[in-house]
């Protein structure tokens, strides 16, 4: 798990959750939240003390994989990792940051073609803000839940 992985989750601050499909077998969770400080009680800072400062607008946690020898593949979690956002900050630049750490972390596990993560990232993106935009409007820069 990421050192900063929460598995119990006080919902008081939720906004909304979706589950971001990557394809039919992994996923990943969004979670968004109302406020920072809701954002802050559900993961866990484990002495980071960029997190402890609080200089986080949003946040991406992997979940591990690892290394079969007897079969000697990479052993990909299902459930691949959870994004972490707050409302007043939720933008296209912080979802697009946000899935590139996953992307990178993908990058570690995957042996995909330059153009294959590329259409990968473009295909959640685009789920992203339709799962986004079915939940949220956004009048005069804010977002209002639908």
């Amino acid at each position: 798990m990421s050192d900063h992985y929460r598995y119990r989750k006080d919902k008081t601050h939720l906004s909304s959750t979706f589950k971001l499909r990557i394809d039919d077998y992994y996923y990943l969770k969004v979670y968004i939240w109302n406020n920072e400080a809701g954002m802050y009680a559900n993961i866990e800072a484990n002495g980071d003390v960029k997190w402890e400062s609080r200089d986080y607008a949003a946040c991406y946690l992997g979940m591990p994989h690892g290394w079969d020898d007897l079969e000697q593949e990479t052993l990909l979690p299902k459930f691949w990792g959870e994004v972490h956002l707050t409302l007043k900050d939720i933008d296209v630049e912080v979802v697009t940051h946000e899935l590139t750490h996953f992307l990178l972390n993908w990058m570690d596990a995957v042996n995909d073609s330059h153009e294959e993560l590329c259409l990968l990232m473009g295909r959640l993106n685009k789920k992203f803000w339709n799962a986004f935009y079915q939940r949220y409007k956004v009048s005069e820069g804010k977002c209002q839940r639908n």
